[in-house]
């Protein structure tokens, strides 16, 4: 007997893959304060100067933590000598929270008591960045989408499907908006609490993903 089956079936074209990454972003307030004052002193030894400095600091931190809702932390500590100056040296306190009336008038109490400003900082909190992740996301998402088809589109194909899906996280660029001071310890005076505004923060989700496309079918 004699069998004939036919031709075999052609196996269908590999699909083309496009390689495509999608960012959202929006405007956010920064809503997270960053204060840093140093206690400074200088002196003819470096007993002298510690002395002064851990009595500065000790006073710094007990009317820091009376404030609620302020997070307390103390930072380098350096003790040096200069050859015209005699011996130098300071510790950093930071002051971090999210009522800045607050926190700028025990900074500027803090001023008074001889402590001098080093640096002024608002930042987004992470509690707003991660409140934003989500909508940024399908944002980020839809716009991926949209512009697979209209990429396929214009090359005669059609989306059949994607891989390699990659979801960033929340992120914002760059960091804290830094005010820095260099000003030189000087005689404790009643002197105004700094003033800050707090501008805004740009906030964004990178996705990205492998677009698998085909020719259209007649």
């Amino acid at each position: 007997a004699l069998c004939w089956a036919g031709p075999a079936a052609a196996d269908p074209p590999a699909p083309t893959v496009l390689h495509l990454s999608q960012t959202a972003e929006r405007q956010l307030t920064r809503d997270l304060l960053h204060v840093d004052l140093r206690a400074e002193k200088t002196g003819a030894d470096p007993q002298s100067v510690e002395a002064a400095i851990n009595q500065t600091m000790a006073k710094a931190l007990a009317r820091a933590r009376q404030v609620p809702g302020i997070d307390v932390e103390t930072g380098s500590y350096s003790v040096y000598r200069d050859a015209q100056l005699g011996w130098n040296g300071n510790q950093v306190l930071t002051l971090t929270g999210s009522d800045s009336g607050v926190l700028l008038k025990l900074a500027g109490e803090l001023q008074s008591a001889g402590l001098v400003m080093s640096n002024l900082a608002y930042e987004a909190s992470p509690k707003t960045v991660r409140g934003a992740e989500d909508a940024l996301t399908t944002e980020a998402l839809t716009g991926l989408q949209q512009r697979a088809e209209a990429i396929a589109k214009q090359l005669h194909t059609s989306v059949i499907g994607y891989r390699d899906v990659t979801v960033g996280n929340a992120r914002t660029e760059g960091g804290p908006m830094p005010r820095i001071f260099a000003a030189q310890a000087m005689a404790a005076a009643a002197i105004p609490a700094p003033v800050a505004a707090p501008g805004e923060a740009t906030v964004h989700v990178t996705v990205s993903a492998d677009v698998l496309l085909a020719p259209k079918q007649p």
